[in-house]
C-alpha cells in the first residue's frame, strides 16, 4: 500500500470515527444514489464539483493570506517572537491549504471502474475535511485580524504604541 493510500485511510479513519454503519448507508440513501447506470452515480458526481469548487475557494483566500502575511511581516514584526507569531500563522494557512489540495486530488488513479462504497466514502472524507478546513480558515483569518494590529502598534519604536 502507498503512502498516499495509507493517509488517505488513516484521514478517513480520523473523520469519521464518529460515524456509524447506519448512518455511512444513510449517507448514501441521503444522495440518492439508488441507480447502477454508471460506476461513480451522478449525485456522487455533482457532489465532488461542488467540493472541488469550494476547496479552489478556499484554496485560493489561504494562498492570499500567506502572501499577505509574509508581506506584512517586515512592517509589523521586529523581533524573533513577534516574528515567531506571524509564522506560526504561516504554517496554519499551509494546513488549512493541504487539507484544501487533499480535497482536490483524485482518489484512484482508474476512474473507469471504481467502485461505488470507494466513491461514497472518498465523498465523505472530502466533506468532513472540507468543514474543517473552512472553520480553520474562519478562525485563522480571525486570529490574523486581531494579531497583526496588535503586533503593530506595541513594536517599539513604530505605531501608536511608541
Amino acid at each position: 500500500m502507498s503512502l498516499l493510500r495509507t493517509v488517505d485511510r488513516l484521514l478517513y479513519r480520523a473523520v469519521t470515527r464518529d460515524l456509524r454503519d447506519h448512518h455511512v448507508e444513510r449517507y448514501i440513501k441521503h444522495l440518492a444514489v439508488d441507480h447502477d447506470e454508471t460506476s461513480v452515480p451522478n449525485v456522487i458526481g455533482r457532489g465532488f464539483q461542488i467540493i472541488d469548487s469550494k476547496a479552489s475557494g478556499l484554496l485560493t483566500h489561504t494562498s492570499m493570506m500567506i502572501a499577505a502575511l509574509g508581506i506584512s511581516a517586515p512592517v509589523v514584526a521586529n523581533d524573533y517572537s513577534e516574528q515567531g507569531v506571524i509564522v506560526v500563522e504561516i504554517m496554519f494557512y499551509l494546513l488549512v491549504a493541504l487539507g484544501c489540495l487533499r480535497c482536490l486530488s483524485m482518489f484512484q488513479d482508474d476512474l473507469e471502474k471504481p467502485a461505488k462504497e470507494a466513491a461514497r466514502d472518498e465523498l465523505i472524507l472530502r466533506h468532513k475535511l472540507f468543514r474543517l478546513c473552512n472553520r480553520a480558515a474562519i478562525m485563522l483569518t480571525l486570529l490574523v485580524l486581531l494579531s497583526l494590529p496588535l503586533l503593530y502598534l506595541y513594536v517599539p519604536g513604530k505605531g501608536a504604541g511608541s
